[in-house]
């Protein structure tokens, strides 16, 4: 699996759990990036459940590193793109 596919099924499964959070993604080089999620308090831990097995595999099986970090929409509004 590339970085871009492992970036996009990330996207997929927070937006499934929480469809009106905003995915940030920052690349930090071809094995490693970092998504800010920004979402409803509320939906914080579906996130993490939706994501941490994944990104797991995907560090200890592909070599990709790729965190998720989640903050609440409404104390923190993301960032331009």
């Amino acid at each position: 699996m590339t970085l871009d596919e492992a970036i996009a099924e990330i996207k997929r499964r927070i937006a499934e759990v929480s469809p009106s959070a905003v995915t940030r993604v920052t690349r930090v080089s071809a094995e490693e990036a970092s998504i800010r999620a920004y979402a409803p308090a509320a939906d914080e831990q579906a996130i993490k459940n939706a994501t941490n097995e994944f990104t797991l595999s995907l560090l200890t099986n592909e070599g990709l590193e790729v965190q998720v970090l989640v903050y609440d929409i409404t104390t923190s509004l993301p960032p331009e793109e």
